[in-house]
């Protein structure tokens, strides 16, 4: 990933073509099985300076907005924070949906989204977290994502108290046309979290890189 290119206001750009987004963005976050499978675009494309970004065509599961769905359910607790001491990150993690736009609605440069309809924490499925490589002249949370390696930790701080440890066991760049998002957005599995920011090469003459970062980390 090329760190030495901070040039100006680029984003993680991750776009999603959502079925009835105006139903589910509204609802709050579930590991229901009955879903819409809207597509899913991640990339990093320069647009307006409010955090949001474009990628590959892809399904991504969002929970149904059917009230009965969520009958006699407690709340479960969301991620409020991640620290990995490999990299020296502390940094506030904000639950988010798509804007208006359909679009991932990534936070600023310093803050982490966590994509409140993927799995919750320690739940079936993947936890999916975004944050910027680079923002607005500025390194993003996710600056050294790639430099982490397998084995080492990180955790999840829950907005119950509860902290959720992980083990890192892959570090994959991908070509943006060639992200796998149907496996890092599953609902089913065992428990794993899915980090991404923008890597590969910065194109100055189209403001965006060419790959994303992915590291998965499994629940210790």
């Amino acid at each position: 990933m090329n760190r030495n290119v901070l040039s100006g206001v680029f984003i993680l750009a991750i776009t999603l073509a959502v079925v009835g987004a105006a139903t589910t963005a509204a609802s709050s976050p579930s590991t229901d099985s009955d879903q819409v499978a809207p597509s899913i675009s991640i990339g990093s494309e320069l647009a307006e300076p409010a955090g949001s970004v474009e990628i590959a065509q892809t399904e991504v599961p969002l929970r149904s907005g059917d009230i009965n769905s969520f009958a006699e359910k407690a709340p479960l607790p969301v991620p409020v924070e991640v620290r990995i001491g490999e990299i020296g990150l502390q940094a506030p993690i904000l639950s988010v949906g798509v804007d208006d736009q359909n679009q991932f609605d990534v936070p600023a440069a310093d803050t982490v989204g966590w994509y409140q309809y993927s799995s919750s924490p320690g739940a079936d499925g993947a936890t999916v977290l975004a944050a910027h490589v680079d923002y607005g002249g500025v390194a993003g949370a996710f600056f050294n994502l790639a430099e982490l390696l397998p084995g080492e930790t990180l955790e999840l701080e829950m907005n119950d108290g509860s902290v959720l440890r992980y083990e890192v066991t892959g570090n994959t760049e991908y070509d943006k046309r060639e992200l796998p998002a149907n496996d890092l957005f599953r609902k089913d599995g065992a428990p794993v979290l899915q980090l991404i920011t923008c890597g590969g090469t910065f194109n100055p003459n189209e403001r965006s890189y060419n790959a994303n970062v992915v590291v998965t980390a499994e629940l210790i």
